[in-house]
């Protein structure tokens, strides 16, 4: 029983751990004192919803942005526990802090050139494994899927990824159109919007138990009310009232929300 438990305690550190950039500061042998993210980046994608090419440079940009030293950046998709898709983390990836100039000193200096060298590809290889990551993750992207699970979604990635991140600061782009359509609730009424009562959707997300937390991250949401359907109309009134239960749900799921879009922002994250 002890055994088996200490190989769970193990495999848990090592999930919690998990870092798709190697490190350089583990290579060489360097000590640092601090070496967790001061920021980090989630990703969310929700692969139900219709993303144009406008939309995927949006995300591929603010991605770019967040990608520096001392960052960290997840990219995770979700839909529906159906045909194979579910929620998934496909990268995560954390950009080392440099060392402090007076640090180098106490290195040699054969050690200290291997060092920059390491770092300098560090950073060219987190971009490249995240933008594979990225792609991937968009192209995933299957509109005919016949379930949307948003909110259980969010509280298993938010619970299991955003609130484990030792991050100091963490921001949050979710990529959805906000369309919950599972055994929680449905949104949709006759191929458009239902006309939402707000109490009454939070309280079915209360009642099933999956209210998120997001540990009052940042968030950013960006699609709301696209379709990809010609004959899906989305009027100015159905997307106002979504949109106005989307800022009750993150004011309830402890979350610093900064921006909705409908469906685009006009501004970067930060």
């Amino acid at each position: 029983m002890k055994r088996i438990l200490l190989t769970l305690l193990t495999l848990s550190a090592l999930l919690a751990a998990r870092n798709d950039v190697p490190s350089c500061y583990k290579a060489l042998d360097i000590h640092l004192d601090e070496n967790t993210p001061a920021k980090e980046l989630f990703i969310l994608v929700d692969q139900t919803t219709p993303l144009d090419k406008k939309m995927m440079i949006y995300i591929y940009k603010n991605m770019m942005h967040f990608i520096k030293n001392a960052n960290a950046v997840t990219i995770a998709s979700f839909s529906a526990n159906a045909n194979g898709k579910y929620a998934d983390v496909a990268y995560e990836g954390y950009v080392e802090p440099l060392l402090a100039k007076k640090a180098e000193y106490d290195i040699s200096k054969k050690k200290l050139r291997k060092y920059k060298a390491c770092m300098n590809g560090q950073y060219r290889y987190a971009k490249k494994k995240a933008t594979k990551a990225l792609v991937h993750v968009l192209k995933g992207a299957n509109k005919k899927l016949p379930h949307s699970d948003i909110f259980r979604s969010l509280h298993d990635l938010s619970k299991n990824v955003i609130r484990a991140s030792g991050a100091s600061e963490k921001v949050v782009l979710i990529v959805s159109d906000g369309m919950e359509h599972s055994a929680i609730t449905t949104f949709y009424h006759k191929g458009g919007i239902k006309k939402i009562d707000r109490k009454k959707e939070l309280q079915k997300i209360a009642d099933s138990g999956f209210m998120a937390d997001f540990d009052n991250a940042r968030i950013y949401m960006i699609g709301v009310g696209a379709t990809s359907n010609a004959k899906a109309y989305r009027d100015a009134k159905s997307i106002e009232r979504l949109t106005a239960l989307w800022k009750d749900y993150f004011f309830n799921a402890h979350a610093n929300l900064k921006a909705i879009g409908t469906p685009m922002l006009l501004d970067d994250i930060e």
